[in-house]
């Protein structure tokens, strides 16, 4: 377990990272007794120092949901973190690429949420009828360390969150099979 010193040198290293766009070592090497509850520590301080800075948190992410992702990066359960509007882009907007280190593309769902979830033991259903369409969301991930990096590593970097793009066809969640949703099928029908 790392100490507050520590959490927090952390914190503001991923800060620094991402400002300058120089990448510093895995924080499970700067710090090999990090744990989990450190790494979601150091990413609640760094995402705070970005709100500090004018950012506002506008939703929740979860990455290395795949099982093929979690085999490609060899980690084994998934990560969260936050979206920031300074990092929201709409269908057809110019993304500036030099804000990013090593972009990378990923193919999303955004669940925009027409109530909130509120307490344990929320189930899918729960989810489900809580949101109000989903849509289109590709993602820019954006690591601010080296790789290869460990599930501590990933948290604390916000679970590799660069910016979200939105847009495109929106559907209501009992409208489709979720589980099966292929890429195109938020493509304009002309039948």
């Amino acid at each position: 377990m790392l100490t507050d010193a520590e959490r927090q040198a952390a914190a503001l290293s991923l800060k620094q990272a991402d400002e300058t766009g120089v990448v510093i070592p895995q924080l499970s090497k700067t710090y090999p007794s990090m744990t989990l509850e450190d790494s979601y520590d150091v990413q609640r301080r760094w995402a705070a120092a970005r709100v500090a800075d004018g950012a506002r948190i506008i939703g929740r992410k979860i990455g290395l949901t795949s099982r093929a992702m979690q085999l490609a990066s060899k980690i084994a359960e998934p990560d969260y973190g936050v979206m920031f509007d300074d990092a929201l882009f709409y269908d057809g907007a110019r993304i500036p690429a030099k804000r990013f280190i090593k972009p990378r593309l990923e193919t999303e769902l955004a669940f925009v949420m027409g109530s909130d979830l509120k307490g344990a033991g929320c189930q899918l259903h729960d989810v489900l009828r809580a949101t109000e369409y989903v849509t289109p969301a590709p993602e820019i991930i954006d690591y601010r360390t080296q790789t290869p990096r460990a599930i501590v590593d990933t948290i604390a970097d916000n679970a590799a969150f660069g910016a979200l793009v939105l847009g495109g066809r929106i559907v209501r969640p009992f409208d489709v099979d979720l589980r099966w949703l292929a890429g195109d099928a938020f493509e304009e029908r002309h039948d």
